[in-house]
């Protein structure tokens, strides 16, 4: 496997992350950190890993299938809510038809 050597700053600028990130990332992947001659901590990154990343920018987070999804399950939530707003509305005009037909006088309700 061949490995690229990074300090965390060029790491950080590489991924498209901040500094903290590329930090965490190096303890989660347990790269290796090598000591330069300039005393700078240096870490031995996969190239694979690199060259994926590196793929990834153009994707846009709007692109991704997760994003996709919530967005068609969003844009379906709402065509239900407006669904049910006209069912909702149209209950209340029923009800207050049949609210005036019942506060009318029972001679009234008789002659029409």
């Amino acid at each position: 496997m061949t490995t690229e050597s990074l300090t965390y700053r060029e790491l950080a600028v590489r991924l498209g992350v901040k500094l903290e990130s590329a930090r965490k990332t190096v303890l989660r992947k347990k790269w290796q950190k090598v000591a330069g001659n300039d005393g700078t901590l240096r870490i031995l990154v996969p190239v694979e890993a690199l060259t994926r990343h590196e793929d990834s920018p153009s994707d846009s987070p709007s692109d991704s299938p997760t994003v996709r999804e919530m967005q068609a399950r969003l844009e379906t939530i709402g065509e239900l809510l407006v669904s049910e707003r006209r069912r909702a509305d149209a209950a209340e005009q029923d009800r207050d038809r049949w609210h005036a037909m019942a506060i009318r006088p029972w001679w009234k309700r008789l002659a029409g």
